[in-house]
């Protein structure tokens, strides 16, 4: 079974992720050996903004280049941003610096201030000093602020985050400096060393000073995402047991929920709040949250797209077994073949039904809530008390021409036969008890596994 499913289309959307990463690993390659390496670096900011100038409705134009205020002066001074995402069919562009051996994504471009509605730098790891220089950066857009287009943002994109940082709980504590800066919403981590197939996701929020309390979770930044204690109960409950883990949950039928699997950490500093999640969804969930603050659109507003849905499959946490050995204060379940009454050591046996009737007994102190069917149907079983219960099992005819009596008559049958069950209704705790049957020319023996 695949560890992951989406929406139509998320493996060719998310395929994007994976050829910018591969981009950057190849130019890596080929300037691991010069004394100064910077190619890398101008490399992947062209072929970010060449994918991005390909995914967003063509209205905007993506560029390198300089910001350009409706100020006059001799002392004002030109700024590079890694990435202007512009108005184009509104913003003249002033000029252009470069030269013919450079690709189009490669040249300058001078754009109005009024017709930017997005900066984004660009920086190879997420490490404190690389925080600290975007922010510098993204801050020179103060003297003009109010020049900018009214939905304008900013943020940083990071290619990697390395497992020697992973541990570093200053890099968070720098980034809640992005609240003092112009538009600045978060950004976006591409990879993690320790799990490729998770993207972080920086995200800026507002809280209540109410709110505020004096819980944060600085490390590690990042976790692999099948490492995390997150699963389902044989109930079929959601079960999230460790810090920082997490779901999205998205209703992608009438009655039916999907899930991805998060990580994240957070920190609080006066009405605002900075969170860093993981989840292999993450990069579609940054493309939408991109796209709506260009078009102004809230988190609930109808118009908001949906695209590159990744979701984790959960996988079922099996019960323990209950001890072999009856504890004081805890139930305990005997499992046998039920021997009296009209039912006892009846073999009912159709072309492709079998059936028999076992007897599980509740020799603990407490009652107990139990099912064999993943509680589809389950019943109370009260301490002291035994329960009878009818099993049939059904041949799968698409693997064998025979039927249940042939099978009985040559090799016999053998059915793993299991009950699960929980003693408090709040915890739920769960046990089981297991126990082989085997039918063998019309007889029927257990055997406590």
């Amino acid at each position: 079974m695949e560890d992951r499913f989406g929406q139509h289309g998320w493996k060719e959307f998310n395929r994007n992720r994976k050829d910018i990463l591969s981009e950057l690993d190849k130019i890596l390659e080929q300037t691991e050996n010069r004394p100064i390496q910077v190619a890398h670096g101008l490399g992947v900011e062209a072929y970010l903004r060449k994918w991005l100038s390909e995914f967003l409705p063509k209205k905007y134009g993506v560029t390198s280049g300089y910001i350009i205020p409706n100020l006059y002066g001799n002392n004002f001074k030109l700024y590079h941003y890694d990435i202007i995402i512009y108005n184009q069919l509104e913003a003249p562009i002033l000029w252009t610096e470069g030269n013919f051996d450079q690709s189009e994504q490669g040249k300058y471009r001078a754009i109005p201030a009024k017709h930017v509605v997005a900066v984004y730098e660009v920086k190879s790891r997420l490490t404190k000093s690389n925080i600290t220089d975007a922010l510098n950066k993204l801050n020179q857009t103060s003297d003009f602020s109010s020049q900018l287009n009214p939905f304008y943002s900013s943020g940083i994109i990071f290619i990697d985050l390395k497992e020697n940082d992973n541990n570093n709980e200053s890099i968070i504590k720098e980034l809640i400096k992005g609240k003092d800066i112009l538009g600045f919403s978060g950004g976006l981590i591409l990879r993690y060393e320790g799990d490729p197939t998770a993207t972080g996701l920086i995200r800026l929020f507002d809280i209540q000073p109410e709110n505020n309390f004096d819980i944060n979770l600085y490390k590690p930044i990042a976790k692999p995402i099948d490492s995390l204690n997150i699963y389902l109960t044989e109930e079929g409950a959601l079960t999230i047991a460790e810090k920082g883990a997490g779901v999205k949950l998205v209703a992608t039928s009438t009655n039916n929920l999907s899930f991805s699997k998060t990580y994240g950490i957070y920190f609080n500093e006066g009405t605002k709040s900075i969170h860093i999640k993981w989840s292999r969804n993450n990069f579609s969930d940054f493309c939408i949250e991109l796209i709506s603050s260009l078009e102004g659109l809230v988190y609930n507003d109808k118009n908001r797209p949906s695209f590159g849905q990744v979701f984790d499959n959960l996988e079922m946490k099996k019960a323990p077994r209950q001890s072999k050995v009856k504890e004081e204060g805890k139930p305990f379940l005997v499992l046998t073949l039920y021997e009296g009454g009209e039912l006892g050591n009846k073999l009912t046996i159709d072309n492709d039904t079998l059936t028999f009737v076992v007897s599980i007994e509740n020799q603990g102190a407490l009652p107990v809530t139990l099912s064999d069917d993943l509680f589809k149907s389950k019943f109370e079983l009260p301490a002291g008390e035994t329960a009878i219960k009818t099993v049939s099992l059904e041949l799968q005819t698409d693997k064998t021409d025979k039927t249940f009596a042939d099978l009985i008559k040559q090799d016999g049958v053998e059915h793993l036969y299991r009950v699960v069950y929980y003693a408090d209704e709040i915890k739920k705790d769960f046990l089981s008890i297991e126990a082989n049957i085997r039918i063998y020319k019309n007889e029927v023996t257990i055997s406590d596994l």
